[in-house]
């Protein structure tokens, strides 16, 4: 599933406020067996961290439950819809 996930053209961006937060999801969310890879955050998201989690848009109340279960806070969800060369974003969520 994680080659499907580097060619999606359509998929969700869980972003985090710190790096830690970021590696801290990285490790429930392999513990809980998802789906997902870390990537870099995209230059179109403003972010505190240089990390992200990119997941299959079907998959993004899982991965939320899942990171809410194990006290992993997140800064916002976006949806990306990747044409050519340029991403078209769109915050689905923005956490306070």
């Amino acid at each position: 599933m994680v080659n499907q996930l580097l060619t999606l053209g359509d998929y969700c961006v869980f972003t985090f406020s710190t790096t830690s937060y970021a590696l801290k999801a990285e490790k429930e969310l392999k513990n809980a067996e998802a789906e997902f890879i870390i990537m870099p955050t995209l230059r179109e998201i403003s972010s505190s961290c240089g990390l992200s989690v990119k997941i299959h848009p079907d998959n993004r109340e899982k991965t939320r439950e899942i990171l809410a279960a194990r006290d992993v806070p997140f800064e916002a969800v976006y949806l990306v819809h990747r044409q050519d060369k340029h991403n078209e974003v769109i915050q689905l969520e923005q956490v306070n």
